[in-house]
């Protein structure tokens, strides 16, 4: 292999598809925990822009979200809206393929989800929205 076409190729697969990729965090001005989240996404090449908004939920709503799908924050990407501590895993998913749904949702309270072991994030149970219905969303 050329070793110039080797280098640009590493390059290339080195740099993650969704660098720089900008995500706009609303979140509920009394939640502590969503500063963390934020922090995750940032060490992972995500622009985020956080809106501190008592409103947030009326984002996810108004996307569609199921109300028992909405967390303490919600995430806007590419289009799509996301509420929980969703692992970048599935948001690289979700940006790459552009199925035809509102979002994704990761519900309850899950603070290690970002940060789980890689078999781990197997058994997250992530649900993709649509006007159609709520379906799973595997990561593989």
């Amino acid at each position: 292999m050329n070793l110039k076409f080797a280098t640009v190729l590493f390059l290339g697969l080195a740099t993650p598809a969704f660098a720089g990729e900008a995500v706009t965090l609303y979140s509920n001005p009394t939640c502590t925990c969503c500063q963390t989240y934020a922090d995750y996404l940032k060490a992972n090449g995500y622009e985020v822009k956080v809106v501190l908004d008592e409103n947030y939920d009326k984002v996810a709503s108004d996307a569609g979200m199921p109300a028992d799908g909405i967390g303490c924050h919600v995430a806007v990407i590419d289009g799509y809206t996301m509420s929980g501590f969703i692992p970048v895993k599935f948001i690289q998913k979700l940006t790459r393929e552009k199925p035809d749904v509102s979002g994704i949702t990761l519900p309850g309270m899950r603070m290690d989800a970002p940060d789980m072991a890689e078999d781990a994030l197997n058994t997250l149970q992530v649900y993709a929205y649509a006007p159609t219905g709520v379906t799973l969303y595997p990561v593989e």
